[in-house]
């Protein structure tokens, strides 16, 4: 991975945290919600694939890793969708 490419993924990162924030007062939106849990999967596999250097890893272990990622993002989700009156 070179420099260059890291650094893109860097501020692909830094961006779409800033865009986080400027949405942060939007609270109790049913689709800010699902906005900011496709961000943070976007995010978690960015994470994953680049500075882990997962992309060319065994399978395995990339399974297990975006798996974790989307378990723990689907458990967040439903839990959203049940709590909300």
């Amino acid at each position: 991975m070179t420099i260059r490419a890291l650094t893109a993924t860097w501020l692909t990162l830094l961006g779409l945290t800033l865009a986080m924030w400027f949405l942060r007062d939007y609270r109790g939106s049913d689709w800010l919600a699902f906005v900011v849990l496709i961000v943070v999967a976007i995010k978690g596999q960015l994470v994953i694939d680049r500075f882990m250097e997962l992309r060319h890893a065994p399978i395995l272990w990339r399974i297990t890793l975006s798996g974790w990622l989307l378990t723990v993002l689907g458990v967040i989700g439903v839990m959203r969708v049940t709590t909300v009156p």
